[in-house]
């Protein structure tokens, strides 16, 4: 199942230190369940394609490329933050055009 508020493309906003996130970090989800994870490499954008599922809080991704799978509790915090809870640690997510609303640098 596919929550449609997910549909569409997030920034990091901040993340707990002990998740080790790179400023940058956007994640871009699709309805055919393809999930493109941008980060900054060097002052280029690197896009790894997942794919990712959701089952009642949680979401699962899988990297096809390579053997690699991770689930993490999802919920839409206050003014529509996606918040990711990595069993403690926690990463906030914006909508890329929510930036732009309030005058950020998407």
């Amino acid at each position: 199942m596919v929550r449609h508020w997910l549909i569409g493309t997030w920034r990091l906003l901040r993340a707990d230190a002990a998740l080790d996130f790179a400023p940058g970090v956007r994640m871009e989800f699709l309805e055919d369940g393809t999930l493109h994870y941008h980060v900054d490499v060097g002052g280029r954008d690197q896009v790894i394609d997942l794919r990712y599922r959701i089952e009642d809080d949680m979401l699962h991704t899988e990297n096809p490329a390579h053997p690699h799978a991770m689930s993490v509790r999802m919920s839409e915090g206050v003014g529509g933050v996606l918040v990711l809870d990595f069993a403690g640690p926690k990463a906030w997510l914006v909508r890329e055009d929510e930036l732009i609303i309030r005058g950020g640098t998407p």
